[in-house]
């Protein structure tokens, strides 16, 4: 757990602390499996509406062009029409070749940093999912994925929502922080900012899960998260936590332990970027 989650108050973007170095994320990363890097479902709440919004951008027997950053095994180009060119960009040794023989993806780099520019304006889309928590400079990160895109084309990206009321009543307790890994957190302002910034239009921003669920997971979890919450503030939070833990069907909070993981409530974002027509000198 970060000791501290911190908010620039003029661009919005909120990061732990301390953030690790460069040596010590490669460290961190070094020591994880293939699978626990895998999102390879459909369950993935931004998988299945960004599909959606591709097939609405790009109807019929229209061919695109898609790169998906971070793409691991390919799961999800392997999830698109069969005639839209598909890329990646991976890090990972094992899941990158997987993508490359089982699905066809044609990979174009390890790291969008390393891109060549012969990439530049080349992907009439471009995706990123659970990717940008990862980046010490998400900006500068989604700057670069922006520069892959055709004017007039997207960019679409799920992350953390800041704004959601679980980041607003757990902060650094998060259970998204709970991953060492993940060092942004983004919110609003910072998606207006970035706009301004990339020469980009925000196109959409539309809350979800980090994974889809029924209702009444999503009431279970949320009592659980306001529960946690309560449970660490203390103070005038005692009778809302004393009350709860007491409540018929409920009892069994009081044996919780760490933050609860409430993937099925909406706190994270699909966020999608137009980038704009080159400015006329």
């Amino acid at each position: 757990m970060p000791d501290h989650l911190y908010l620039c108050d003029d661009c919005g973007l909120g990061q732990r602390h301390p953030i690790p170095d460069a040596a010590g994320i490669a460290a961190m990363y070094a020591g994880i499996g293939v699978e626990e890097m895998d999102y390879g479902h459909d369950g993935t709440a931004a998988w299945a509406l960004a599909k959606k919004q591709l097939a609405t951008r790009f109807p019929g027997e229209t061919r695109a062009s898609v790169l998906d950053v971070g793409c691991h095994t390919g799961a999800f180009l392997a999830g698109l029409p069969a005639r839209w060119e598909r890329h990646g960009i991976e890090g990972m040794g094992a899941p990158r070749a997987f993508a490359e023989s089982s699905h066809a993806v044609r990979m174009i780099g390890e790291r969008i940093e390393d891109v060549t520019t012969e990439w530049d304006g080349h992907f009439d889309a471009v995706t990123l999912f659970d990717v940008v928590e990862h980046l010490p400079d998400p900006g500068t990160g989604i700057e670069a994925a922006l520069r892959l895109v055709k004017p007039g084309g997207l960019l679409m990206f799920s992350t953390a929502d800041l704004d959601a009321w679980t980041w607003r009543w757990l902060g650094a307790g998060h259970w998204y922080l709970q991953t060492p890994q993940h060092l942004s957190v983004l919110s609003r302002k910072f998606l207006h900012y970035l706009a301004q910034r990339s020469h980009a239009r925000l196109s959409g921003v539309r809350r979800i899960p980090h994974r889809d669920d029924t209702a009444s997971v999503r009431m279970h979890e949320a009592i659980r998260a306001f529960y946690w919450g309560a449970r660490q503030r203390r103070s005038v939070w005692r009778l809302p936590h004393r009350l709860l833990q007491s409540t018929p069907g409920l009892r069994q909070l009081r044996n919780m332990t760490s933050v609860p993981w409430t993937m099925a409530l909406h706190d994270h974002f699909l966020c999608s970027y137009e980038r704009l027509e080159p400015k006329q000198p």
